[in-house]
């Protein structure tokens, strides 16, 4: 009976044993996948840092420098879908930074879009700071580590509001209007035709038009661009403009293609707000062309004080550039450049039908 007794117990010694030992192998199975994931996660990141270097370019900033400048980023000027805007002083020099919501691939793709460009009419990217966290604890739990990193952009600080702000407030003569759409043409023309590969804005509208102390206009905001793949003429994205100004023609289904008749699009709609008073509907600037009262569609604040000639052309420019119909027809950014600039007759135009659009 001792015997059996002491068996039993033996026995339930040895499960209890094995039952430790495999728990133990599973245990260590465990923690050794986590390692190995862990360091392939680890590797990635910093391959990802290795990218951002070889992008060159702009300069890298520490991040303690940019919370330095930015008092601990509490000066905020702007706020968007794709980042918070601070204003800051660096060497002597006020400066834009922008803090990134999206992560690495929009901060990857605003980067390689406007890091090599060069234009009077573009705000120009000063350098870049990837705020990172690197620690035991990170490597543990590593899935957490993208949510503490911080990505960053530093722009040149352009100062005089943006034209949004200024056609609200109605203190805009026409020369200084014509003006600014001849600069916002003169920078679409570079990134859709002297770029290589072409750049896509795909959020052109008056918010993201800069104004200096001369009001001479800088396109801004390249949180959407992308470079167009050469091979290709259409840019597929989840991405979506902003409303009013994004093209209808380019939404398909959930995605959205973009090409350049979409940023001109949006630049027809910019025209048209520039050009008339606020609250017009495209309709309405559709039904004066027809009825031959085109110039009545011109904005109130301006008190009859521009150029008609200019004027013409710029709501025609805007209509054809807005076209639903037809998207192949609209004019490209050097017809309508030319356009404005030389008149003549404009691609498309007696064809232009009225496709159902709002300012």
């Amino acid at each position: 009976m001792h015997w059996m007794v002491h068996t039993c117990l033996t026995r339930d010694i040895l499960a209890g044993y094995v039952a430790l030992f495999i728990v133990g192998v599973l245990a260590l199975v465990v923690v050794v996948v986590w390692i190995i994931v862990s360091c392939f996660m680890w590797t990635r990141r910093s391959n990802d840092d290795l990218d951002l270097k070889e992008i060159g370019g702009p300069r890298q900033f520490i991040y303690r420098d940019l919370n330095v400048a930015t008092n601990k980023f509490s000066n905020v000027i702007g706020r968007g879908a794709f980042g918070v805007v601070c204003r800051g002083f660096l060497g002597g020099h006020e400066v834009a930074v922008k803090t990134l919501i999206n992560g690495r691939k929009d901060f990857i793709a605003e980067l390689s879009s406007i890091g090599g460009v060069k234009h009077k009419n573009l705000v120009r990217l000063i350098g870049w700071c990837r705020q990172n966290s690197f620690n035991i604890v990170d490597f543990i739990f590593w899935w957490r580590h993208d949510k503490k990193n911080k990505l960053f952009l530093v722009y040149e600080l352009v100062s005089n509001g943006n034209l949004a702000k200024r056609l609200h407030e109605g203190v805009l003569e026409w020369t200084t209007r014509f003006i600014i759409i001849k600069d916002i043409a003169s920078a679409l023309l570079y990134l859709h035709e002297e770029c290589h590969p072409y750049i896509l804005h795909r959020d052109i509208k008056p918010d993201n038009i800069l104004l200096d102390n001369n009001f001479n206009a800088k396109l801004a905001d390249f949180g959407l661009s992308r470079i167009a793949d050469p091979d290709s003429n259409i840019v597929k994205t989840t991405a979506h403009g902003t409303k009013g100004y994004i093209d209808p023609l380019c939404m398909r289904d959930a995605t959205v293609e973009f090409d350049r008749s979409s940023d001109m699009y949006s630049f027809g709609m910019v025209l048209l707000v520039v050009a008339c008073t606020q609250g017009t509907s495209r309709e309405q600037v559709w039904q004066l062309y027809q009825d031959k009262s085109l110039l009545q569609a011109a904005d109130d604040n301006l008190r009859g004080q521009y150029d008609e000639t200019q004027m013409e052309r710029v709501l025609i420019l805007g209509l054809c550039c807005s076209r639903l119909d037809d998207a192949t027809k609209r004019p490209t950014i050097r017809q309508a450049l030319a356009f404005l600039e030389h008149g003549g007759p404009m691609p498309g135009l007696e064809s232009l039908i009225n496709p159902r659009s709002n300012l």
